[in-house]
């Protein structure tokens, strides 16, 4: 396992939170209105999880979203993603979403179907399935997880009920 890349300490003005810690494993937590700084925040982010040597599986966790980020950066998002495309597919192994509604998940399921992700991505009931799934990521590209599969997801399942 290499060593995790240095993401820039986290503005007082950003919400949104992108956790390293456990890497090859990647927590993005989304804040609950998403502003232009999350945003740049998230940006400034991905560029230094591409820049590493390693790849890595993400886990992005909405949860918390009172609302989904207006058409503006919505629209900023997709670019960014468009832009980076070669890279993501080169440095990410796949992403995780935590969706807990089970025609959400099934719509996400569909809609990736009909607009695929540069690297694939699912929709998870739970922190606890998104973490399984990414640890098997990481160890079928060679590398070794921070610890083992169970003992992640039962960390990251306790850190999201805290």
């Amino acid at each position: 396992m290499g060593q995790a890349p240095d993401i820039l300490p986290q503005p007082a003005d950003v919400e949104l939170t992108l956790d390293v810690s456990m890497w090859p494993l990647v927590l993005l937590t989304m804040p609950k209105v998403m502003t232009v700084a999350d945003l740049d925040y998230l940006e400034a982010g991905y560029r230094s999880l591409h820049a590493s040597f390693d790849r890595h599986a993400l886990i992005v966790d909405p949860t918390t979203f009172d609302r989904i980020p207006d058409a503006a950066l919505r629209g900023r998002m997709k670019e960014f993603e468009s832009k980076k495309h070669h890279i993501i597919v080169e440095k990410n192994l796949g992403t995780a979403i935590i969706v807990q509604n089970s025609l959400v998940r099934g719509a996400f399921t569909a809609l990736r179907w009909m607009s695929p992700a540069p690297t694939e991505n699912r929709a998870f009931p739970n922190i606890r399935d998104a973490a399984a799934w990414c640890v098997e990521l990481i160890e079928a590209d060679g590398q070794f997880p921070p610890m083992d599969a169970l003992r992640l997801a039962d960390l990251l399942d306790r850190a999201a009920n805290d």
